[in-house]
């Protein structure tokens, strides 16, 4: 295997550090834990806790289909993810002034508004990250990085969800609002680290802009390329993987679980990035389909079993560890289908082909 040159080296520590920034932040604001958790102490009604989600997860995949043919206008990708970075830091800032200020049921509003302007930006993100990464770090260290910067947040999370702890005697709706708004921070602060990336210039679509006539295009992708199909049709299945998660974290509310609960949720998130990440992310490099299996099949397990709990072992369901620690193993998994899809559509083609893709 060859090795990274010094310019190559230098974007692989600025992207790891960027990475594991705007990853804490994820963690912290994560619709599937904090943000579920907000909205429920809000008062929210639980068909709109259930579509947090659902919003997170499309907002920032099917406006791809739109938005693609307008990021291979530009030669440098990395000044796309840069604008996307600052407007999630905003949207961010809006969730946790809006869960301080506003009334319970215009929060929750707003907060699902800003989401979806969040989601919206982080589509821009997700596609110009994977094309500079592609263009700065050779294939065989992608997914290497990746495990890294999941790591390394794992680490900072599990150690924020310990200072949550400490704070544990606090009433939890204002405090979490306060860590939604302070996490908007590590946004800015990964923006400023990623205008740090040696990025090669690539080549530049020049051809008129057609915003119906590229979807088009890039929907025959589906029929004219097996490969490509194949990992659609996985991509969607292993959408369990993402919208499970809020059922566990409810099913604990539910079961008479607190705020140190929620800590140890965050625990488990950051614990599971930490103890998996670099081994899903050499498996990546080497096999990018198996983790996406493996990280499923775990997942899919541990998801089934949870529901048996709430369902028929309440003496179980009851305990104050089970929660978190069902909640650690399915986000094992979870983690071996991110880094491997990630690694996988970075490295399945180049250039213009990875934006389509």
């Amino acid at each position: 295997m060859t090795t990274l040159n010094d310019a190559e080296k230098r974007s692989a520590v600025v992207i790891v550090i960027t990475q594991t920034l705007t990853r804490l932040g994820d963690v912290l604001t994560n619709p599937k834990t904090v943000l579920t958790w907000l909205l429920a102490s809000l008062g929210t009604p639980g068909f709109l806790l259930g579509m947090l989600v659902p919003i997170r997860e499309s907002g920032s995949m099917l406006p791809q289909l739109f938005i693609s043919g307008i990021v291979k206008r530009f030669r440098r990708r990395k000044r796309v993810f840069l604008a996307g970075t600052v407007a999630q830091a905003l949207c961010i800032a809006t969730m946790g002034l809006a869960a301080l200020f506003l009334s319970p049921s215009t929060a929750g509003t707003i907060i699902l508004l800003a989401l979806i302007a969040f989601s919206i930006a982080r589509s821009f993100c997700s596609i110009a990250s994977k094309d500079v990464l592609g263009r700065a770090i050779p294939k065989g260290f992608r997914g290497r990085v990746g495990g890294w910067s999941a790591m390394l947040s794992g680490i900072l999370s599990a150690g924020a969800a310990a200072i949550l702890v400490a704070y544990r005697g606090e009433e939890s709706t204002m405090l979490l609002a306060w860590i939604v708004l302070g996490a908007s921070a590590l946004w800015l602060l990964g923006a400023g680290v990623y205008t740090l990336v040696h990025e090669p210039l690539g080549e530049v679509d020049s051809t008129p802009l057609h915003l119906v006539a590229d979807m088009r295009e890039r929907i025959r992708l589906v029929s004219k390329d097996p490969l490509f199909r194949k990992f659609i049709l996985t991509r969607c299945l292993l959408l369990g993987t993402a919208l499970a998660s809020p059922m566990i974290v409810i099913l604990a509310q539910r079961h008479g679980a607190s705020l140190v609960s929620l800590a140890g949720f965050l625990l488990a998130v950051g614990m599971a990035s930490a103890v998996s990440s670099l081994f899903w992310g050499k498996l990546s490099d080497h096999a990018s389909h198996l983790a996406m299996a493996a990280g499923g099949l775990l997942s899919a397990t541990t998801g089934l079993f949870a529901m048996a709990v709430s369902l028929w072992l309440p003496a179980l369901a009851g305990l104050p560890w089970i929660w978190p620690s069902l909640f650690f193993v399915f986000s094992l998994g979870y983690a071996g289908v991110r880094l491997g899809r990630k690694t996988w559509v970075v490295d399945a083609a180049d250039g213009d082909r990875r934006t389509d893709y």
